[in-house]
C-alpha cells in the first residue's frame, strides 16, 4: 500500500516539509494531484558493488544508452509503475521528461533491441530485488530506505 499526503504523514512515513505536489492526467481525461515525496533516494543493495554514481551517469542508465558496469556486469535499471507519482518525478529530475513522452523513446528504442528497465510493482518490491541482486539499481523516497539498501544519490531535496 502506498501511502501519500496526509495519510503518509499521519502515519509518520515522512515529514512535513518533505512532499510536493505531482499532477497526472487520468484515463477519463480529468487532471488528478497526488503527492510524492520531495527527495527521491537512488538506492543499491547493501552488498552492491556499486560505491559511487552521477546524475549523468544515472540517466544513461535509465535511458540505456549505458548498459553495463565499469566492472563490466549488465547494470539493472528497475523502475516503479508509470503511474506511480514517484516515478514521475524521477523521470522528470533525472530523465528530463514525463513518462508519457518517453513513450516515443522507447518505441523507437524497441525496433534497436533496447528495452526499458524492469518495472516492479511497489518501493518495497524494489527494495527486497536490490537486497539480493548486487547490480541493480533503483528508487524510492528517502523516507523509505531501509537497511537492505545504500543511498548512492538524493534527488530534489
Amino acid at each position: 500500500m502506498r501511502a501519500f499526503g496526509v495519510a503518509a504523514l499521519v502515519a509518520g512515513l515522512i515529514a512535513a516539509g518533505s512532499i510536493s505536489r505531482i499532477s497526472a492526467v487520468s484515463s477519463s481525461g480529468a487532471t488528478v494531484e497526488e503527492t510524492a515525496p520531495s527527495a527521491i533516494a537512488v538506492i543499491v543493495g547493501e552488498n552492491s558493488f556499486v560505491a559511487q554514481l552521477s546524475v549523468d551517469d544515472l540517466r544513461e542508465l535509465y535511458l540505456r544508452r549505458s548498459r553495463v558496469w565499469p566492472n563490466g556486469r549488465r547494470a539493472i535499471p528497475i523502475n516503479l509503475p508509470p503511474d506511480n507519482p514517484v516515478r514521475e518525478r524521477f523521470s522528470k529530475v533525472v530523465l528530463g521528461r514525463s513518462t508519457k513522452e518517453l513513450i516515443d523513446y522507447w518505441n523507437a528504442r524497441y525496433f534497436e533491441g533496447i528495452t526499458p528497465p524492469t518495472v516492479l510493482p511497489s518501493t518495497a518490491a524494489i527494495r527486497a530485488y536490490l537486497a539480493v541482486e548486487p547490480a541493480a539499481i533503483g528508487y524510492v523516497p528517502l523516507g523509505e530506505v531501509d537497511e537492505r539498501c545504500r543511498t548512492l544519490l538524493v534527488l530534489g531535496r
